[in-house]
């Protein structure tokens, strides 16, 4: 008891001032995507950005019915896409209200694709409210369909996204070597539908600005900067997180944020990465609180808002819903299982046993650090679990987080053995089980 209370007190004066100060920084980001939003409306053309999307109807990237005849574009989250880029056509909505409101088209109850295929051929459609997110992806993806070919967007995300992994191996190399940063982004990879998120705007800003955050947080860890500015950091990178996405793999970020401070073994390593946890998941939260009271502020009481605001709530927790169920650590279990049912699960299956062979013959794995070093996976399961139903409703999304903390496990084990091992011996040792199994079937 008198060292968990020695422990609460040395976090506090750890962590209390940098929250409070996170906590003002990012009130102070409010109005500066307020301002961010009212401007992506008055200086991108909304002429070029229908007649983009126009000629990607005609070209069947995406369709009305939300499912592209060619399996290229088929796939990926065609809600979101047609949601995310119908934002902002509404040609008698002011860039303010756009801001403001987030509408987007819709004909009746059909698909969300069919909606803006009616708005961008200057056909009738409804406009709906949708104030639940800032929808700072925008400040993103508008200038690019307006600029460029949609066929052109999608490419570029999938350069995004590379990019992105590419800077993530490159840090990952620089901090624990070849074998681990290889390790960690094939086995994300292959747990994930990471190489087919492209066909999904949002999801690859999401991603992208995950991994590039995280790579930008452990330069600084590298600069020693001290805990009280990684903590700040933490709830600022949250904060710009909550601004850009769609509720997207929330887990993620934080759980690396945590795995870096950890791997820097600096002193209180340990509550530096709870604070950091905590000061990402605040400034998350705050940033969607600011959302909810700008809407409040600016929208009429006829668009509900408090009812949205207390529905949303419900329903993203434990609100009932079609293959939702309600008990502790089915969404968590859910969440890996799903990241396990792939078939690129034979690549981190066969570096584990790779992994487990190398440890048996020639080092052994010091399990309690390879344990203190997976701790950050605890940010997704309080992810999952506090969003119980977005999290099983989303279960293929969510998976990416679970991807990732799968990734993380297996380099804390490779980075727990003492005579770590690079890529060559974990193949070597493949090589040697599969001598012996061959040796084995031959016999009589």
């Amino acid at each position: 008891m008198a060292r968990f209370v020695d422990t609460a007190a040395r976090f506090l004066r750890l962590a209390f001032w940098p929250l409070c100060v996170a906590v003002l920084m990012v009130l102070a980001l409010q109005p500066i995507y307020v301002l961010a939003l009212d401007s992506v409306g008055a200086l991108v053309s909304r002429e070029r950005i229908v007649a983009h999307l126009r000629a990607a109807f005609d070209q069947g990237i995406i369709a009305a019915d939300g499912t592209p005849k060619s399996l290229l574009w088929k796939g990926g989250e065609q809600v979101t896409e047609c949601i995310s880029v119908g934002i902002g056509l509404d040609a008698a909505e002011s860039p303010w209200r756009t801001a403001v409101s987030g509408a987007y088209p819709m004909v009746d109850e059909t698909h969300q694709c069919n909606g803006l295929y009616h708005a961008v051929n200057a056909e009738p459609a409804a406009w709906r409210p949708y104030f639940r997110y800032w929808h700072g992806y925008r400040v993103i993806l508008a200038p690019l369909v307006a600029l460029f070919p949609f066929w052109f967007v999608k490419l570029l995300n999938a350069l995004m996204v590379a990019a992105a992994c590419a800077t993530l191996w490159i840090t990952l190399r620089n901090r624990a070597g070849v074998a681990v940063a290889t390790i960690t982004l094939a086995s994300f990879v292959f747990l994930s539908d990471v190489l087919f998120i492209w066909r999904t705007s949002t999801h690859s800003i999401s991603l992208a600005y995950i991994l590039a955050g995280t790579c930008l947080f452990a330069a600084a860890i590298t600069r020693n900067w001290s805990a009280g500015r990684l903590i700040v950091l933490a709830a600022v990178l949250g904060s710009v997180f909550n601004f850009i996405d769609f509720f997207i793999n929330p887990p993620m970020m934080p759980m690396l944020l945590a795995f870096f401070v950890l791997l820097d073994g600096r002193r209180d390593a340990g509550l530096i990465a709870l604070a950091s946890v905590i000061a990402w998941y605040g400034g998350d939260a705050e940033t969607w609180l600011g959302r909810w009271l700008f809407a409040y502020i600016a929208m009429p009481q006829s668009a509900g808002v408090i009812d949205n605001i207390l529905y949303s709530a419900q329903a993203r927790s434990f609100g009932s819903a079609t293959g939702v169920y309600l008990y502790p650590l089915a969404a968590t279990l859910r969440t890996y299982l799903r990241a396990l049912h792939r078939v690129g699960v034979i690549v981190p299956a066969l570096i584990a046993v790779a992994v487990a062979h190398y440890s048996a013959t020639v080092s052994r794995i010091d399990w309690g650090r390879a344990l203190w070093l997976s701790t950050p996976l605890l940010a997704t399961v309080l992810w999952f679990e506090a969003l119980s139903s977005q999290t099983q409703f989303h279960l293929t999304v969510s998976a990416r987080s679970a991807a990732m903390g799968g990734a993380l496990a297996l380099a804390a084990i490779v980075l727990s053995i003492p005579q770590r091992p690079s890529l060559a011996d974990l193949r070597a040792h493949l090589d040697m089980m599969a001598t012996a199994l061959r040796r084995r079937l031959k016999r009589p």
